[in-house]
């Protein structure tokens, strides 16, 4: 497999492995035939691309990378995983090698499901440290990327984050103009996607590259009082435009004609689940390589903007720059003072030269 990126960099741009630690590969893979196909043939290969060069800049550290660990997965949830383990073929007890990692230790889980909620759970008491890459291609753009650069980025924008009162959007489509405003009072950025895993305890996912933020949702007697978040906000969804109509930090309305409308207002309006309704994300991509491809790990790292709602934080569509819905967004301060964040689809450059 020829990969047309710098994957020795990538290593040392977001992991920085360090002589004397030790690092493992994970790859789902099922141990029935007739359940094999072409997605799990690729991250195999895939994997053992990205093993043979983890091994090369391993004799180079003085790092010991472990064989690949392949795993049968059959619930990737936090708490109930559950899967067989095999090294060269062989079975082995996964657990016992899940749990020896420890501060000295680097993971890279390139599987379907994602089993990142697993490894997180585990952080806190083991401390090493991990990327997960989910649902990928060894193709996705995102990999291309410069991920020096995306920290910085990401630096940049979760300090204004940190000290903005609102987000402020403006959208255009043939004609049309819509307002959004999420409320940030008091709300605090995410730290799980900024592109390094340096220290222990910490990780990403590859491609990596998205800071994101929880708007505020209105808590009963907290000093804010309701949420200010409300507006309107165009989608397009294969080709249908929705517009998603907002107030209180909650969506109330679906306009739409057309079928993609229909699902959306019976999945998110649904009586017996208001929680799916309820806006849980501002999500800003900052990796400049990543281009929408319908996979969830590549879509929100596009340079743009996505929002979510529902404890999935599912979102309907990425606004980045060759996007023919035109969006710009200011985040505002506390005294009205304003910062300018897109214009025309685009990070606006006064925030800085690595953008």
């Amino acid at each position: 497999m020829k990969l047309d990126y710098d994957l020795r960099k990538l290593y040392l741009d977001a992991l920085a492995p360090q002589p004397g630690e030790r690092v493992t590969f994970i790859n789902d893979f099922p141990q029935e035939k007739d359940k094999i196909t072409d997605a799990y043939n690729h991250r195999a290969e895939m994997t053992a691309t990205w093993h043979a060069v983890m091994v090369k800049l391993g004799e180079e550290l003085g790092l010991r990378v472990e064989p690949v660990v392949t795993i049968d997965l059959f619930e990737p949830a936090a708490g109930k995983f559950s899967a067989d383990g095999y090294v060269n073929g062989r079975a082995v007890n996964l657990d016992e090698i899940m749990n020896s990692w420890g501060e000295k230790d680097i993971v890279i889980a390139i599987t379907g499901p994602s089993i990142t909620g697993e490894l997180v759970r585990r952080l806190g008491v083991q401390k090493f440290r991990f990327a997960s890459a989910p649902n990928v291609t060894a193709y996705f753009e995102g990999f291309r990327a410069d991920y020096a650069k995306i920290p910085l980025r990401f630096e940049i924008l979760t300090h204004a984050i940190a000290r903005a009162v609102a987000a402020e959007m403006r959208f255009r489509y043939n004609g049309h103009m819509w307002l959004c405003t999420f409320d940030l009072r008091g709300q605090r950025y995410q730290f799980k996607e900024c592109g390094a895993a340096h220290r222990p305890g910490e990780f990403i996912n590859l491609p990596s590259g998205c800071a994101n933020v929880p708007p505020y949702a209105g808590i009963e007697n907290d000093v804010r009082g309701p949420s200010q978040t409300e507006g309107d906000i165009p989608a397009l969804l294969k080709g249908e435009l929705v517009v998603y109509r907002i107030n209180q930090n909650k969506i109330y309305e679906i306009v739409g004609d057309g079928p993609n409308a229909a699902r959306e207002r019976e999945h998110i309006l649904d009586p017996a689940h208001p929680e799916q309704a309820v806006i849980t994300k501002l999500g800003l991509g900052v990796n400049d390589t990543a281009r929408c491809n319908g996979a969830h790990v590549g879509d929100e790292k596009t340079m743009g903007m996505h929002w979510g709602h529902g404890p999935a934080k599912h979102f309907p569509d990425t606004i980045w720059a060759e996007h023919p819905i035109g969006f710009d967004m200011d985040f505002i301060f506390p005294g009205g003072s304003r910062l300018a964040v897109f214009r025309n689809n685009r990070y606006d450059k006064r925030l800085g030269d690595v953008f």
